[in-house]
């Protein structure tokens, strides 16, 4: 089970990296015209992409915030079936939800995987002229 766990863990958050590498290109595309009068008056590679970074975070964070609802309604749902079966079998077993540890752990790994996207993206698409 936590190798099934690992590994859908693993493909979600390759998923959450090419949408986030996908958004950030079409913004990119989109404001090409913004970033270039941005350098004609001086802006600095890191004043151009600082925005983007961060909109790859956020959205690596409301990722995450969707993946623990997914968690939290898995577990409310599962608890009793899983407890009853449990009992059948005379084995003390109970599905809790994430401690806070846990939540805040899946919330910056989900937005460091949102900056990576974004990351990557800009790496491509946002070159010096």
């Amino acid at each position: 089970g936590r190798t099934g766990v690992a590994l859908l863990a693993v493909l979600l958050g390759i998923g959450l990296v090419a949408i986030t590498f996908n958004t950030i290109r079409l913004q990119v595309l989109t404001q090409r015209q913004e970033i270039d009068v941005s350098r004609l008056l001086g802006a600095t590679d890191a004043y151009v992409r600082r925005p983007f970074h961060y909109f790859g975070i956020l959205q690596g964070l409301l990722g995450g915030a969707v993946a623990w609802l997914i968690v939290f309604a898995a577990t409310a749902l599962l608890a009793a079936p899983i407890g009853e079966l449990a009992q059948l079998y005379r084995i003390e077993f109970a599905l809790r939800p994430l401690a806070a540890v846990d939540t805040a752990v899946l919330l910056a790994l989900a937005a460091g995987l949102g900056w990576l996207g974004a990351a990557l993206s800009l790496r491509q698409h946002v070159t010096d002229d």
